[in-house]
């Protein structure tokens, strides 16, 4: 199912199909190039995308006529997003029929891009595209792996680098919260008692909660283009509210602070309230908010937003990654705030993954609409398996040991690669999914993962499979900034655990 902007449009009347080999068999057979456009549900230049330039006749005809049209989702498509996002929403990319690069571009204005379609149709006809290119990402496995318990603190100072003393957050423009970042600092407070980590993540919530990043009407937006946290871009995203939820539960556990206790608090009830259907046993992805043109009726879902002039809408799927993080965080506050409703809620939501969003081989599939879909991705898999730890210490039911065990034994078959750490993708694709990559923020998840099963069974494969995660790797961590942090942190806690 496509979905385009909530607001009036003719995008629909391009013939789009799905990301998939028969979309290059396609192309092949026509002799034409595949033009990919990768947005995001919440994306409003997306929108204006198919606001404008798709609803512009002549664009309509010469994609029709001359390209094959793939259309995909960040939410959905993690792997394909990881390997052709240039520049951030939307990502347009133009690949050969043998899924070879041609070319991308970012939002045009319709005569703008009609002459790139020009280009690259007339090009391709007369066989003279830009060179392609092997692979769209840098692999960090060339070369032998090695483990370094000391690049926790090489990452902790990178983070620190990056930290705003100021505004709070990291980096000195645009401002995401960035939640693995004050994770790893709060880490290394407790492992060092250096002060300065706790205060700056102290810092930043308090910041975001006083600025206009957050909603008078509950939770957060997703980031901000100023510093100071007050101009902020209305989306919500599952995923930041659940890590900002354990952020303020981490320092409210370490301070006793009450401001923290009723910032998490807060978070929570946003959790259910923005993200949840009552009548659903899981979160929604996002929620979009769109300016409220005079005279125009609400698209069929949506709810008005209260003193800013806008209405939201709802992404209604479900995904595993951030459904699995979410249900993490709420068991974590079911312990932390003593909220048992919360925790027998969150088992609710982890039951429902585990019936509804497995595949026939064992493993996790990424997102769920009318049935589970893209299997095999790393992140859902280690996610996944924190949460079923966590859900097996709240409640002690063995069947989510049993799934944790079984995912663990998925990610080794299946996602293991031979030069250290372990795939993002069990299965290859066309194009650039002929390429598996190694990630460092993912493997820092699956080493977590491997952990937490480590230090509940003490089975030594488990601790050695936490080794190989963080083996992913052996080169200067600047490149990755805050992104490290996920890594740092599963690096530190290995460090400190004891093998039998």
């Amino acid at each position: 199912m496509f979905r385009f902007s909530p607001n009036p449009n003719s995008a629909g009347r391009i013939r789009w199909t799905d990301w998939s080999p028969a979309a290059f068999e396609r192309a092949r057979a026509e002799g034409k190039p595949v033009m990919l456009f990768l947005g995001a549900f919440w994306c409003g230049i997306c929108q204006r995308m198919d606001e404008t330039t798709f609803s512009d006749t002549e664009i309509i005809a010469l994609l029709n006529a001359y390209f094959v049209p793939v259309r995909v989702e960040d939410a959905q498509r993690p792997d394909i997003d990881v390997r052709y996002n240039r520049n951030g929403w939307p990502t347009i990319v133009f690949l050969s029929a043998e899924g070879d690069y041609l070319a991308s571009v970012n939002y045009l204005s319709p005569k703008d891009f009609s002459d790139v379609l020009v280009r690259v149709h007339v090009g391709y006809q007369e066989r003279t595209p830009a060179p392609a290119t092997d692979a769209p990402v840098h692999d960090p496995t060339a070369g032998e792996p090695v483990l370094r318990p000391e690049a926790v603190d090489e990452i902790a100072e990178i983070v620190w680098t990056l930290a705003d003393p100021l505004h709070g957050g990291y980096e000195a423009e645009w401002k995401f919260p960035h939640c693995n970042a004050s994770e790893f600092l709060l880490g290394r407070y407790e492992a060092t008692g250096d002060a300065r980590f706790l205060n700056h993540v102290r810092l930043t919530l308090y910041n975001m909660h006083q600025s206009k990043t957050h909603d008078t009407d509950g939770g957060f937006f997703r980031y901000s283009s100023k510093p100071d946290w007050n101009e902020p871009h209305h989306e919500k995203l599952l995923s930041d509210h659940a890590g900002l939820l354990d952020n303020a539960l981490h320092v409210f556990e370490l301070t006793g602070e009450p401001f923290f206790r009723e910032l998490a608090e807060e978070i929570l009830d946003y959790l259910d309230r923005g993200f949840r259907d009552p009548a659903e046993p899981y979160f929604h992805g996002c929620r979009d908010y769109i300016r409220v043109t005079p005279g125009r009726d609400m698209p069929p879902g949506a709810m008005l937003h209260r003193n800013r002039g806008m209405f939201s809408i709802t992404d209604p799927w479900m995904y595993a990654d951030a459904n699995a993080r979410a249900v993490s965080a709420c068991l974590r506050a079911a312990r932390t705030l003593g909220r048992r409703d919360r925790e027998e809620q969150a088992l609710e939501t982890l039951r429902f993954l585990l019936e509804r969003c497995r595949d026939g081989s064992g493993g996790m599939a990424h997102y769920f609409d009318d049935e589970p879909r893209l299997r095999g991705l790393l992140t859902d898999q280690a996610l996944m398996g924190r949460a079923l730890m966590e859900g097996f210490e709240a409640a002690g039911d063995p069947v989510f040991l049993e799934h944790a065990e079984a995912l663990a034994a998925f990610i080794r078959t299946n996602l293991r690669n031979p030069a250290g750490g372990f795939f993002d993708i069990a299965e290859k694709g066309p194009a650039f999914l002929r390429y598996p990559l190694t990630l460092v923020n993912e493997n820092g998840a699956a080493a977590r993962f491997f952990l937490k099963l480590y230090n509940r069974t003490r089975k030594p494969d488990h601790r050695e499979s936490a080794a190989w995660a963080l083996n992913c790797y052996r080169g200067d961590f600047t490149e990755h900034g805050v992104h490290a942090a996920e890594y740092g942190t599963a690096l530190a806690e290995y460090a400190g655990s004891t093998p039998e």
